[in-house]
């Protein structure tokens, strides 16, 4: 019995999920659909409107038959109170904005409330021990359905190999940011923002808007040479 299946029988019917569009949160939503619980998944976009990820998770939402829920990213609040890549003007401002802290389950609170959406108390984490030693330390004394926290750890247990296993029995599609990136995008640190300015350009330009020093990313590369796309 997985541990979609343990939820479902413990009386779980409506979850959501951190969508990544990743390889784990694939599995995740996939399980979920399977036994019959209700899902909400929530991508957070760090610059909302790429093309290339709309493309993705539009892809996915007609594979899955579910709409998957925008909502922007706490790292994106990060981004905005260091100012990162952003000229003196706009550091100065936003600066000034002092956001604080602002987390994912404060996101997704803010989502329901505005939305007026009731009854999903569980959200499900798609990490596995497998993943690294920090992760086995931080799962492995984690009860696969946290009571306390409403969270459910749904690929706790499985390895990578395994992953990829049950994508391909299920015909499951990666996305192309693995051919691209070797994993799903996530965030702005050169290995993403080269992929980007490559392959999606006019992508590129608009992460630009948000972030108009981000050019600086790509010097590092010039710098130290060590990293190059397939």
């Amino acid at each position: 019995m997985n541990i979609a299946e343990q939820a479902y029988n413990q009386g779980i019917r409506k979850v959501t999920i951190g969508f990544s569009t990743g390889k784990d949160s694939l599995v995740g939503l996939s399980l979920l659909k399977k036994v019959g619980i209700e899902i909400i998944p929530v991508y957070f976009y760090i610059v909302p409107g790429l093309k290339f990820i709309e493309s993705t998770i539009k892809r996915y939402e007609d594979i899955f038959e579910m709409k998957v829920v925008k909502l922007p990213h706490p790292i994106l609040y990060d981004y905005i109170n260091h100012q990162d890549w952003q000229p003196i003007d706009r550091a100065v401002t936003l600066a000034n904005c002092k956001l604080g802290h602002i987390s994912f389950r404060l996101i997704t609170n803010i989502y329901f409330e505005s939305s007026q959406i009731k009854g999903y108390d569980y959200d499900c984490n798609c990490m596995k021990m497998a993943d690294s030693l920090n992760r086995r330390l931080l799962l492995k004394n984690k009860p696969d359905i946290d009571e306390e926290s409403k969270v459910i750890y749904l690929t706790k247990y499985f390895t990578t190999n395994e992953i990829f296993k049950y994508l391909k029995e299920n015909n499951i599609p990666l996305s192309d940011d693995y051919r691209i990136f070797g994993r799903s995008w996530d965030g702005l640190s050169y290995h993403f923002s080269m992929g980007v300015k490559k392959y999606y350009p006019e992508d590129y330009e608009l992460i630009k808007e948000y972030f108009p020093l981000i050019d600086a990313e790509l010097m590092r590369y010039n710098i130290v040479k060590n990293y190059e796309l397939s």
